[in-house]
Formats: C-alpha cells, sequence, structure tokens
C-alpha cells in the first residue's frame, strides 16, 4: 500500500488558512450551541473540579492529562486532558479539551449519525481546527469544504485557497498565533518564517517542542536525494527558521515520505513509506529501524496514550508502541479483527481519545474499535459501512468489480480516515483506497451504497466533552463541571463547551479521589493546582 509523494505542484494553502482561522469562528460557537443542552436555572453542580493550569510557552508539545478521577477501586472515573494525534494527512487541534465521565457496570449505548454527503468524491480526510471540522479530497483544487451544524450542512471555504490543499499541509495553532504550512513553506500568522528551497522541495511539515520538522527531497538524473529536518524555531523568536542551526538526517530511498509524525517525552518521531524510523533527541537524528524495499512498513498514525506513543500500522493492522530506546514494539491483538475476515494486509489507520477510550479506525473494512484500559478489553464498535457483507474469500471488498473496471485489486477497501472529537460527538470520516473521482459506470453499487464513501458520521456515546481553549500566555482557570443534565466546561468563569449528560452514580463520583497531572492523554506537561467540590 505504499503511496506516491504529495505532487510537486501543491502550492501554499497559506490564505485560505488565515481566512480559515477568522471566517470559522461562527461555526465554532455554533457547534458549541448545538452540543449543548439547556442548562437549569441556578443549577447547583453534582460535581465540580477547579484547576488553575500553567502549560507554560506553547511550542509545539503534547500538553497531556489535567487528572484522573478514581473509585475506590482505582478504577478511572473522569478525566480530562488534551489530544495530540497526527492522524495520516493532518495533525488534529491541539487545543482542544476534552473532560469525560464514565460510569463503571453500565453498558455504554452508541448511536451514529451520517452527516449529508460532503460530495467530494469517493474519499475524504477531516481537517480539525477550533472545533469545526472541514472534509479534504485530493483529487480536487481547493477541495475543502466546512461543517456547519446550525445549518445542517457543508458550505464551501470563504475564498478558494491559492491551490490545492496537499497531504502534510495544514494549519497549527501555537499560542495565540497560527502556524501554517505548504508543500514548500510555512508561516507564522502570516509572516513567512520559511521559503522554498534552492533546490528541492519541502514538504510534510510538523512543529513539536521547538523544532519545525520536514522532509527535504529532490529527483535528479543523478539519483537525488531526501532527507529529514528539524529545525529549532519558537513564536518568541520574532524571526524566520536559521537554516544554518538545522539538524538532518538522510533518507536510505529518494522518494519518501511521512503519512504521520509523533513526539515521545523529549524526542520526535517520523516514519518513512518504506518503513525508515527517525528518532530526534534535540540535537540528533538516529535510525531506530532501517527502511526497506523488500516488505511494507507504514505507520499512518500516532498518538500519545498514557506512558506510550502509539503508532498505527500496515500490513499488521495492529499498533506499535514506543516508550524509547532502540525498538519499536508490536502489540499483538491491538486491536483485534472481526471474525470472517482476511488476516492480511490490514491497516490500523486512524487513532482517538474519546471518553477517555482508545478508538482506532482498521482498513480495509472500516473497523471501529475501542479499547477500555481499566478492563483491558477491546470492543468492537462496528463498521462505517453498511456493505459488502464480511467474507474471508478476498482481502478487500469488491475485488472482483475493481478487476473488471481495471482498477488496482484494493481499489474499494474501505478506510476510516478521520477520528475527530467535537462537542460530544466523535467525527468518523471514510475513503476508499484513494480520494478517487466517483465514475457512474460503477453501477455495481447503489447510490446510498457509492455514498457511504467519502462521508462523514457523527459517533456519539454518552459522557464526552470537546471545547476549544481560548489560549493566553498565563495561567488558565479551568472549571469541569457535572451538572443535572449535562457536562460543562468554563474557562476564566465563561463556558466554553456544554453536552447533554445523565450521571447516575453521583455518589461514586463525589467520593473518587483526583490524581492531578496524570491520564490517558499522557503526563502533563505544565503544571496544575484544582480543587474539588
Amino acid at each position: 500500500m505504499r503511496s506516491e509523494n504529495p505532487p510537486v505542484e501543491c502550492r501554499t494553502m497559506m490564505r485560505f488558512c488565515l481566512l480559515l482561522t477568522g471566517c470559522l469562528g461562527f461555526l465554532c460557537l455554533e457547534s458549541v450551541k448545538s452540543n449543548a443542552a439547556e442548562p437549569e436555572k441556578a443549577a447547583t453542580p453534582l460535581l465540580k473540579i477547579s484547576a488553575r493550569v500553567d502549560l507554560g510557552e506553547d511550542v509545539g508539545q503534547s500538553f497531556g492529562s489535567l487528572f484522573e478521577l478514581r473509585d475506590a477501586d482505582g478504577t478511572v472515573i473522569a478525566g480530562a486532558g488534551f489530544l495530540d494525534v497526527y492522524n495520516t494527512r493532518f495533525r488534529g487541534d491541539r487545543h482542544t479539551l476534552q473532560f469525560y465521565v464514565k460510569q463503571p457496570g453500565t453498558t455504554p449505548t452508541a448511536q451514529t449519525k451520517r452527516l449529508p454527503h460532503p460530495d467530494l468524491d469517493t474519499g475524504v480526510y477531516l481537517l480539525d481546527l477550533n472545533q469545526t471540522i472541514s472534509a479534504w479530497s485530493g483529487y480536487r483544487p481547493g477541495a475543502l469544504r466546512t461543517w456547519n451544524p446550525a445549518a445542517g450542512k457543508w458550505i464551501d471555504t470563504p475564498e478558494p485557497p491559492t491551490g490545492p490543499v496537499g497531504s502534510g499541509d495544514g494549519i497549527q495553532r501555537v499560542g495565540t498565533g497560527v502556524l501554517t504550512f505548504s508543500s514548500n513553506r510555512a508561516a507564522y500568522n502570516g509572516r513567512i518564517i520559511l521559503e522554498p528551497p534552492a533546490e528541492g522541495r519541502y514538504y510534510n511539515f510538523y512543529y513539536a517542542q521547538g523544532f519545525l520538522c520536514f522532509y527535504h527531497g529532490m529527483r535528479s538524473e543523478q539519483g537525488g536525494f531526501t532527507k529529514v529536518v528539524a529545525c529549532p524555531w519558537k513564536p518568541s523568536d520574532g524571526g524566520p527558521v536559521d537554516l544554518s542551526r538545522a539538524v538532518s538526517i538522510d533518507c536510505k530511498f529518494v522518494g519518501a515520505t511521512p503519512f504521520a509524525w509523533g513526539q515521545y517525552r523529549n524526542e520526535l518521531l517520523t516514519v518513512s513509506n518504506w518503513g525508515g524510523v527517525y528518532v530526534f533527541d534535540g540535537n540528533k537524528w538516529r535510525t531506530i529501524l532501517e527502511a526497506s524495499d523488500k516488505s511494507s512498513y507504514q505507520v499512518y498514525s500516532m498518538l500519545n496514550f498514557r506512558d506510550r506513543l502509539l503508532l498505527a500500522q500496515y500490513p499488521s493492522g495492529e499498533l506499535f508502541e514506543y516508550t524509547g530506546g532502540t525498538e519499536i514494539r508490536q502489540l499483538s491483538g491491538w486491536p483485534p479483527r472481526l471474525p470472517g475476515v482476511s488476516p492480511s494486509a490490514r491497516e490500523a489507520q486512524t487513532l482517538a481519545i474519546y471518553r477517555g477510550d482508545l478508538f482506532v479506525g482498521v482498513w480495509p473494512w472500516a473497523e471501529l474499535w475501542r479499547y477500555d484500559a481499566d478492563a483491558d478489553r477491546w470492543f468492537s464498535e462496528g463498521r462505517m459501512f453498511s456493505h459488502p457483507e464480511l467474507t474471508d474469500k478476498t482481502v478487500h471488498p469488491y475485488e472482483a468489480e475493481a478487476v473488471q473496471h481495471k482498477l488496482v485489486l484494493n481499489h474499494w477497501g474501505q478506510r476510516i480516515t478521520g477520528l475527530v472529537p467535537q462537542g460530544g460527538a466523535l467525527m468518523v470520516s471514510t475513503s476508499s483506497k484513494g480520494t478517487y473521482p466517483w465514475s457512474d459506470q460503477y453501477t455495481f453499487l447503489t447510490d446510498a451504497q457509492r455514498r457511504e464513501y467519502g462521508a462523514v458520521l457523527a459517533f456519539e456515546m454518552p459522557g464526552n466533552l470537546a471545547a476549544q481553549l481560548k489560549w493566553k500566555d498565563q495561567p488558565l482557570e479551568l472549571e469541569f463541571c457535572i451538572e443535572p443534565g449535562r457536562l460543562v466546561i468554563r474557562q476564566d468563569g465563561q463556558e466554553i463547551g456544554a453536552t447533554a449528560f445523565a450521571a447516575t452514580d453521583v455518589k461514586r463520583l463525589q467520593q473518587a479521589r483526583v490524581v492531578w497531572g496524570e491520564g490517558v492523554f499522557g503526563k502533563l506537561k505544565g503544571t496544575v493546582q484544582g480543587t474539588r467540590e
């Protein structure tokens, strides 16, 4: 399933990103409203946890967990923190704050609702910013549509971008500003901090722990080169990236490209599409797994989960873990597979933390799996497609039809490409192998069936609230409340998110102990002082 590099013609999305930042503010507000239950007048909280949090200077780090609430048995029944995940095309919004409550002993009921189709071909990926989602397709220039929950429809961006939005492009909040990437340059608050190179191109950017990282490659008759680069830079520097301070490592194969980046403690990690695993410790790069053209080894997502960095891998369809050192370890059975499907060519593609549990989306049957750490058990949340019936007679869905239409055998494989916590829901996107245009000659699919490709769904379980943090370069005053009928997050006394929730075991919650700075999102990078009422 090795993919080609992002196209050279992918140009800057800078103008678009700045427009997106400003013009989607109203959508963010409407999203919060749509997920909030009507507050009761003078409602007395059943439980309130207040926290004064100092996250320090924002330099792209994983913020981690604010707290966990544990009952007398040590079972986690509530918590809060910041998800840090990179899912194939785009990194998630690091300023999204989640507050979750579990009710042990009860079987959570999940509901899945299909949103109207974005009408962007047979596949989309989710760009996540300001608690607003946009659906991206790689086959149409400027193909980015944003979900407006108030209107219940997808809208085009206010103005088209200056060029196609490519893989590895994106936008990231850093402190009070916005860092934007294109396939050949980077900017902070609209000011260019990295120009295109004199030779070759820059692509697949990542900013973390005060380093701007990217791949630099060039093809030539002599063979060319590809290297991974890390440049120290902070918004407080006030100037452009100083390339004379860059640290790089050569990739074994020209044209190498990553599908995901991650960080573990003080290290940054990337994996090329040829299976080369490169780790940067702030001073130098090292290779912990050599790239190979003899076998496939690709990583499509990375996520911080408690005390480790998880990597979603192909072709095992399982997760790997990195905890420092010189190896990445495979986690057998993480996740399982549905009965009746082939064990071959499976791909764990997407990761998320939602309601305090780990979620994984798996190709080629779009399986959604949930891991409950306290129960140490995986639960199937079904498939994100209703067709075709599962089979192990073929590895991928619709192989015969793909051959009939002279397509690659796995063309109609079914991907979960995005998992984004938004309000009370987990937003899920789907795709065929690629974001291909639809052709009316594919008569083996009904219109309803083909629209399950390139779709977006809202998956919801009771007990999770995601809200947009309002960054300040000073300590934050946060409140996490369970009120009659709802969950609420407040910042500096102002409500920034709410969703419906009916607490059933209030006494258990009130008697639980708070553990600060630890949890499912990893250890806190910062300091926290808090109280419980």
